[in-house]
């Protein structure tokens, strides 16, 4: 096939949002479906996903990657949601809002039909439990660096509390849609313990954990008492499968119903597969450099702007991505609050060698550093990490790129000890600065890109910046700022592609998301 693709609108998640669209011309048509297709599709009871990540530990309070949140959102839900287009929408809790006008006090009120797997019913002790006692008894929970203005959830009645911040936090609601914000039973967890819970967890979600082989399989049983109804797939299968082209071989064949995360060019393939359909679209997440700057010579500014200056984001773009990956010089995505449209940073590989002598570097006397990838975890990654290197290598810097996994690079980049920068894929689900920038350069944060502690009181002012229209314009200053000085380097808005059944109806998310409860067969 050539590489010619069909563009068709995308929900607004920006003005220009596009997504790719292949395949699929025979999806409501049952007699051209190959055999293997209809059989799963009239069988309507489980479906199998190919999947690149298994999930660090089933405690979604302790440790979080973006590509988790899937499993994490299906077996325990969220308090909050944001919609396929990026609206704040309720889950369990269904009404929120600040009592006060500093923005220390959210007022939520959960729904009364909830129930834990194990038939209990969540009410608000549990959701003091888990993001606020939790926080605050343990610093190491990613929960206590999301949550960390939290400083009590006032129990009003079984429904009803009121979450109390340390100092004014007018995000506060989009918390509750992110990473960590789960709510965990307070009872069980304490009967069992961490470990416990991660051998057997219970959530409130659509679906029940039933089977974990690690590294391998998940086995999901849909939750009969779920308050959302139960979800018209019974049963739901993540196959585990970190290697790309195994994903792509599963979906091929009929042996998954649903793959993610797929290479692009793979994606095209396939989109010429009778009875699949593929799907290339941008959404909420950054590609990324994080740049440790604890590690030499990324403390030299002179050489991050060099390998700013040299990387040709329109290249990658075209080269891994269809187009579709709109190349970036902030830290935020288009359509979103904190894009600053009128600022771009340049590619310039003449101003990248002069930089490069500053530092007293050259072609013939390159610096030299390891730079860290995965393969498989997002689209392309790897194919993009060489490329960059080649990039670089062209002026004066030789990187040797180091293979690593999910597992490894969040126990790195969250414990202080990346050995160079990274190759990264920043999740934020809300769209809002406060989970780009205003994380990334917290410094104080373990999973922060930079640390600069005189950024503290920046971050804090607009953290509790309660006037909208200068907490975004501080935003986008900061936003500016860390991209001209490459405290990490912003390259791309971030794509998905997914591949499935022409016998499945997935909903697809502007934040990423796939999850099972949101599919049915046609």
């Amino acid at each position: 096939m050539t590489d010619e693709v069909e563009l068709v609108a995308w929900p607004p998640f920006g003005s220009g949002r596009r997504q790719v669209l292949l395949g699929g011309a025979a999806a409501g048509l049952a007699a051209m479906l190959p055999r293997w297709a209809w059989a799963e599709g009239s069988d309507k009871a489980t479906l199998s996903i190919a999947y690149p990540v298994d999930v660090p530990t089933w405690d979604p309070n302790a440790l979080s990657i973006p590509a988790t949140q899937n499993l994490y959102e299906t077996v325990f839900d969220s308090p909050l949601r944001y919609s396929p287009e990026l609206k704040l929408s309720p889950r369990q809790v269904t009404e929120w809002k600040f009592v006060d006008d500093k923005a220390t006090r959210l007022e939520i009120t959960l729904r009364d039909d909830i129930l834990f797997h194990d038939g209990s019913r969540l009410t608000m002790e549990d959701v003091k439990f888990s993001l606020a006692d939790r926080a605050k008894a343990d610093k190491k929970l990613v929960v206590a660096g999301m949550f960390n203005t939290v400083a009590d959830i006032e129990v009003v009645s079984p429904t009803k509390g009121v979450m109390v911040f340390s100092r004014p936090t007018p995000a506060a609601p989009i918390y509750l849609a992110f990473l960590t914000g789960y709510v965990v039973p307070k009872a069980y967890m304490l009967e069992v313990g961490p470990e416990g819970f991660n051998a057997k967890p219970i959530g409130a979600g659509p679906y029940r954990m039933v089977e974990h082989q690690r590294g391998s399989r998940i086995v999901l049983e849909a939750f009969d008492k779920y308050w959302g109804g139960v979800p018209p797939i019974k049963q739901v299968i993540f196959e585990i499968t970190p290697e790309a082209a195994t994903r792509v071989a599963l979906v091929e064949s009929g042996r998954a119903g649903f793959a993610a995360q797929l290479p692009v060019r793979e994606a095209q393939r396939l989109s010429q597969k009778q009875g699949l359909v593929t799907r290339i679209y941008p959404f909420s997440e950054v590609y990324m450099l994080r740049i440790p700057n604890y590690v030499p010579p990324m403390d030299n500014d002179h050489v991050r702007t060099a390998m700013h200056l040299s990387i040709d984001t329109q290249a990658l773009s075209k080269a891994f991505y269809a187009g579709v990956a709109k190349p970036l010089s902030v830290m935020a995505p288009e359509g979103t609050p904190s894009h600053v449209p009128d600022f771009k940073f340049p590619y310039d590989k003449n101003k990248a060698v002069e930089e490069l002598k500053a530092a007293g570097f050259s072609t013939s006397n390159p610096v030299s550093f390891t730079l860290l990838s995965t393969n498989g975890v997002f689209p392309n990654d790897y194919d993009m990490a060489r490329a960059i290197v080649q990039m670089w290598k062209a002026v004066g810097i030789n990187a040797t790129i180091e293979e690593t996994t999910s597992a490894k690079l969040l126990d790195a980049a969250q414990n202080g000890k990346l050995t160079g920068p990274l190759l990264y894929s920043w999740a934020n689900a809300t769209g809002d600065p406060e989970n780009y920038a205003g994380r990334i350069f917290d410094p104080r944060l373990r999973f922060s890109t930079w640390k600069d502690m005189s950024l503290s009181p920046r971050i804090d002012k607009l953290m509790t910046e309660v006037n909208e229209s200068e907490r975004i314009a501080g935003y986008k200053a900061l936003n500016v700022e860390s991209s001209e000085k490459s405290w990490a380097i912003p390259l791309l808005q971030g794509i998905t592609t997914v591949a499935y059944s022409a016998a499945l109806e997935p909903t697809l998310f502007d934040n990423g998301y796939v999850l099972p409860a949101e599919m049915k067969y046609k």
